[in-house]
């Protein structure tokens, strides 16, 4: 287990991340932007800067050195984040491109993940 919350699979994770997003957001604004409502594209554009956001965090977190923050709040932090990415951006792509909305539950899930990984971000400051 503590091989994955190496350095080096957090910037992997995040770059495979930040590379679904691009993929995610041309597939959608070349192929299917059209089909789509305002609403839609709401969702669409909140989930790709949340994803893109979170995903850009969780590789300066694996770049920063335990003179900023503390590997284990780090990892929380980056998991949080992945696990909202997840959770939140990858159910309102469902919804978005395939009308999945039995997992739109999920959402709000997710955004407590990224709430509780700002909050971790916030209190590993006031530790130190």
């Amino acid at each position: 287990m503590r091989f994955f919350f190496m350095s080096k699979n957090w910037i992997r994770l995040s770059v495979i991340s930040v590379l679904l997003c691009i993929f995610i957001g041309i597939y959608i604004s070349h192929g299917m932007a059209q089909q789509f409502t305002i609403p839609d594209l709401h969702r669409y554009w909140t989930a790709a800067i949340y994803h893109l956001l979170h995903s850009t965090t969780i590789l300066i977190l694996a770049f920063s050195g335990d003179s900023l923050i503390q590997s284990i709040y780090r990892n929380i932090i980056s998991l949080c984040f992945l696990l909202g990415i997840l959770l939140f951006c990858c159910t309102l792509y469902l919804l978005i491109i395939f009308e999945l909305s039995s997992v739109s539950f999920l959402t709000p899930v997710g955004g407590f993940a990224f709430i509780f990984g700002w909050m971790t971000l916030l209190f590993s400051f006031f530790k130190r």
